[in-house]
């Protein structure tokens, strides 16, 4: 787990959760109340939408799935927001992510990371600040061109174009769950969109090297992955923290946030992104997890949740489907057609088997090179394995066969019967091992999905 740790800032006091208070004085109370009051009209206008939106997902996820996991083939974006009372909550203490991923090299599998670059956005309603009569009467009076500069990961500062810091600004200090390591790109950025609901918006470029637990190339060359980036907030979460579990959630950005400048407001995948090796059908999908860590004694209101956003990708095995397989294939059944002489041929038999496996060895060395390296059988060595052995089997068979006409047990005609009965079953073998590459992972793949699709109806 990463994170952009801060600088340290003295002499900082972090603003009140509270309403808009001013000073003493009848005047600025009821102008304070009245501000209050618009401030809170305003935000229903903007964050009512937020609030069906989250009704409907949960709606969504309750009657359709039991994991609160979306269906892969659903959609083509997609998410899943697993329920945490969501109308108990203050829908305007919520911190709103977008993820844009711009590029993603091929998964390392032996190492079991993946190096990705993309932008995450936070949005979020930052709380008025308590101000004094001196400080209104000052923001009054000094109206002038401002910019938001960070100081860390968790603050920024609002500093006048040339002049000193101003106020200071709490950020929300996002980690990086599964980074192993990470630079930022550019520097942060943050921006004030709305003065009247105090929505800002900060954006910040990561290129990260991210570890991915669940690799597995056991059906190599007909894999299938899942690359995952874990987004949270996990400091300042603690009972009476700056960013309180129990006030401040984890959510998507919507259309009200994004103000219609993204096709998808919480999230893209940029269109010309290309996996070497790899390739996908699916766009982004987006799930709230609930994370593992804190107190096991812990009420529905206290869990804390962090931002999955998962790509499934498929590797493109069309060398393998288009060089090596026919390839093994003809040379399996060359070995097999030199059962049709008899029995007692059996130097020519076994040269001719054994000059076949030794084509067979030099392929699987040369192949060997190339297929990943891990503590387990892969479905492309099971394969090799299982050509070969077929190939030694009718060299041990020839010879046995030449040991009974030799002593006399068996005719030369009752030896036939046995290569016609070994013919057959190294054809049935061969035909399971097609099978076995080319079929077995797509009707597991089609039975999944019409279980999807039926728990879905």
């Amino acid at each position: 787990m990463a994170s952009f740790i801060p600088r340290s800032i003295s002499n900082a006091t972090a603003p009140d959760d509270d309403a808009l208070s001013v000073g003493s004085g009848k005047g600025l109370t009821r102008a304070n109340s009245l501000a209050l009051f618009k401030d809170s009209v305003l935000w229903l206008g903007e964050q009512a939408q937020t609030q069906f939106l989250d009704s409907n997902l949960e709606a969504h996820t309750n009657g359709n799935t039991s994991d609160g996991s979306t269906s892969p083939g659903q959609s083509q974006q997609s998410f899943s927001v697993p329920s945490y009372n969501s109308f108990e909550v203050d829908l305007k203490h919520t911190i709103r992510f977008q993820v844009i991923v711009w590029s993603i090299s091929a998964p390392d599998v032996k190492t079991h990371r993946v190096s990705m670059k993309f932008r995450v956005t936070l949005f979020w309603n930052d709380p008025p600040p308590t101000w004094t009569v001196e400080a209104v009467e000052k923001k009054r009076k000094n109206v002038q061109q401002y910019i938001w500069a960070m100081a860390g990961r968790a603050t920024a500062y609002k500093k006048k174009m040339s002049g000193t810091p101003d106020e200071m600004l709490h950020i929300p200090p996002i980690s990086i769950l599964n980074a192993d390591s990470f630079d930022i790109i550019g520097s942060p950025e943050v921006q004030l969109l709305r003065e009247d609901t105090r929505l800002y918006r900060w954006s910040c470029m990561y290129r990260a090297q991210l570890h991915q637990s669940h690799i597995s190339v056991k059906d190599f060359p007909h894999d299938e992955h899942d690359l995952c980036l874990k987004l949270g907030i996990i400091s300042q979460r603690h009972r009476g923290g700056r960013w309180d579990k129990r006030k401040w959630k984890i959510g998507l950005a919507n259309e009200s946030d994004t103000q219609g400048t993204i096709r998808i407001p919480y999230g893209v995948l940029v269109d010309d992104v290309k996996i070497p090796e790899f390739y996908y059908d699916e766009d982004l999908n987006f799930e709230l997890s609930e994370l593992n860590h804190g107190s096991k004694n812990q009420n529905s209101r206290d869990r804390d949740y962090c931002l999955a956003v998962k790509l499934r990708v498929h590797r493109d095995s069309g060398y393998y489907d288009k060089n090596i397989m026919p390839l093994l294939s003809m040379l399996n059944l060359v070995s097999i057609s030199i059962l049709a002489q008899d029995a007692d041929n059996d130097f020519q038999r076994s040269l001719l088997s054994l000059n076949i496996a030794f084509v067979e060895v030099g392929l699987r060395m040369a192949l060997d090179s190339h297929l990943p390296s891990v503590g387990y059988q892969i479905k492309m060595q099971r394969i090799l394995n299982r050509f070969f052995y077929s190939i030694l089997t009718i060299v041990l068979e020839s010879s046995f066969l030449k040991l009974l006409i030799d002593h006399e047990i068996a005719s030369v005609s009752f030896t036939r019967r046995i290569d016609l009965a070994l013919i057959f079953c190294l054809l049935m073998n061969q035909a399971y091992l097609t099978l076995i590459y080319q079929s077995f992972n797509r009707l597991r793949q089609a039975r999944e999905n019409a279980s999807e699709m039926t728990n879905n109806w």
